[in-house]
């Protein structure tokens, strides 16, 4: 081992000395405590001194109410006056119970009704007159050939239940046709037995602007009498094939019907 100079033993006396023992052999020595850094504070502002608040503004006195004004005194109100009692009403009569009865209604069967046509005018029999059934018209007659060429053409009209009728001496081919006519026809063909041959029914009339070359020709054979009359007539008058005419009034007797 090697000897300690006086120095190194006067610093090791004051370390003895600082601890108060000496380290034991093997242990090892504790470091040195560190001193910690403290931050500085940092200085406050110096506030202000404080300001006096001032002494609050006393009330205004209260102001007085008026005194109320008394209610006027109101006057007493009269006595109820009573109702008078009222007068009790006389007991009802009860009336007698009725006991009479009806007598049962006796069911009567109406009889059907029956259609029943108007009765036909009376015919003046002083006209020329052509039955049909159960029909008669008052007829125009056509005899001559001017009479036949002109027939109805040019006239208005032809009154309602009325006719023209054509006669020959005997049955031929026959054509008639619409020239100048205004209205239109139905046209009951006669055989020379007065036998309804053909019925034309509804023979237009000449249209405006038609030429006569245009007309169509109504032809029948056989023919000896034409009875024209309303369209629509002979249907409404029940007119069929087959049927036979009568000539009356003044036509009785005449031209072999």
């Amino acid at each position: 081992m090697r000897f300690l100079t006086g120095f190194a033993l006067l610093t090791a006396a004051l370390l003895l000395a600082g601890c108060g023992s000496s380290p034991g052999l093997g242990d090892t020595p504790e470091p040195a405590a560190t001193a910690a850094v403290v931050a500085p504070l940092p200085t406050l502002p110096i506030l202000p001194a404080a300001t006096d608040v001032p002494a609050a503004t006393p009330l205004a006195t209260d102001i007085p109410l008026p005194a109320a004004t008394p209610l006027p005194t109101l006057p007493p109100l009269p006595p109820a006056t009573a109702l008078p009692t009222p007068t009790a009403l006389p007991t009802a009569v009860p009336l007698p119970p009725v006991t009479a009865t009806l007598p049962a209604a006796t069911p009567t069967t109406m009889p059907p009704a029956t259609p029943t046509a108007p009765p036909a005018a009376t015919p003046d029999l002083t006209l020329p007159l052509v039955t049909i059934g159960a029909f008669t018209w008052p007829v125009e007659l056509a005899l001559t050939g001017a009479e036949q060429a002109q027939g109805l053409s040019g006239r208005a009209e032809l009154a309602a239940g009325s006719g023209m009728l054509f006669v020959w001496n005997q049955e031929s081919r026959r054509s008639f046709w619409m020239p100048d006519m205004n209205f239109p026809l139905d046209l009951v063909w006669l055989n020379g037995e007065c036998a309804v041959l053909q019925i034309t029914a509804e023979a237009p009339p000449q249209a405006p602007g038609q030429s006569r070359a245009d007309l169509p020709r109504y032809t029948v054979d056989g023919v000896q009498y034409v009875l024209e009359i309303n369209a629509g007539e002979a249907a409404r008058r029940g007119v069929n094939v087959g049927d036979r005419a009568q000539f009356q009034g003044r036509l009785t007797g005449e031209y072999g019907c």
